[in-house]
């Protein structure tokens, strides 16, 4: 399962989407080393960008960012258009009990493809928890009411999201989400992880008039082109570059969404200075 797939529940005026990961995901962490705890966050956050990016039409693109005083430094997660989709985290070593995000606070970024088409929501960090987070930030930035119920295993990352379409915010309405939002939050990761969307909504939703859409596939989206690696050379520039050179014999570039390593030599400098696109010997 490498998918998302939206859905209706028609009756309610309620959106979804439904997004489990398990390729992709294991690329994403593939060359990392992040603790538990980080590695659950990651999953937790790449999974709510994937749903973010699959209701947005044109050519979206949306980046979730956290910046917190806790353990967790940064954790940046890019969403592409063709969901392509990556993720990484800074942090520090820290007693297990410890929460990680502590004070802090959420960017996400939206942009629809569309000419006026970006949009920024910078919010406090208003729980310790991502869903909470995300939750407070569509309350405060899209006054949409929203529930997003993030789960993992050892093989798979998994979402979904609940969202009122616009139209059916009247207060009566409340009630009616509150009920379906609780019924997905009873969701178990087993069934979450494992079940198909045709298996698990009916019963999770069960009475709905439930409407499924076609999933659409979400990759991995590693930028290390050698065309990227010549250009951050070249940004460097030839100073630096043969000053590193002269003191390593080489000049090194780490990925930091991948975490590979990529070397030059004088050779392959000299090529990429002189406008070439060399590729590099990867060291693992």
């Amino acid at each position: 399962m490498n998918e998302v797939q939206g859905f209706l529940l028609e009756d309610r005026g309620i959106r979804g989407a439904l997004v489990r990961l398990e390729e992709t995901w294991r690329q994403v962490i593939a060359e990392h080393n992040y603790t538990p705890q980080v590695r659950t966050l990651l999953g937790e956050g790449v999974a709510a960008t994937v749903l973010l990016a699959s209701g947005l039409k044109a050519k979206p693109s949306v980046s979730l960012q956290l910046q917190g005083e806790g353990p967790l430094k940064l954790m940046l997660i890019q969403c592409t258009d063709g969901l392509r989709v990556r993720g990484m985290a800074h942090y520090s070593s820290a007693p297990p009990a410890l929460p990680l995000l502590g004070q802090g606070k959420l960017v996400v970024n939206l942009d629809t493809g569309r000419p006026n088409g970006f949009f920024q929501g910078i919010v406090p960090m208003a729980s310790s928890k991502l869903d909470g987070c995300l939750e407070a930030y569509f309350k405060q930035s899209e006054q949409l009411a929203t529930r997003l119920i993030l789960k993992s295993d050892e093989r798979r990352v998994a979402g979904l999201l609940l969202q009122v379409l616009p139209g059916h915010q009247e207060d009566s309405a409340d009630a009616v989400f509150d009920d379906v939002a609780a019924c997905a939050s009873a969701v178990s990761t087993t069934d979450l992880t494992e079940l198909a969307a045709e298996d698990l909504l009916p019963k999770v939703f069960a009475g709905h008039a439930i409407r499924l859409f076609s999933p659409k596939p979400v990759a991995h989206d590693c930028r290390c082109t050698p065309e990227r690696l010549a250009g951050v050379v070249r940004m460097l520039g030839a100073d630096e570059v043969k000053s590193l050179l002269a003191e390593q014999g080489h000049v090194e570039l780490t990925c930091e969404f991948c975490n590979r390593a990529f070397r030059y030599d004088d050779a392959a400098v000299d090529t990429i200075l002189r406008g070439g696109a060399q590729d590099s010997s990867s060291v693992h």
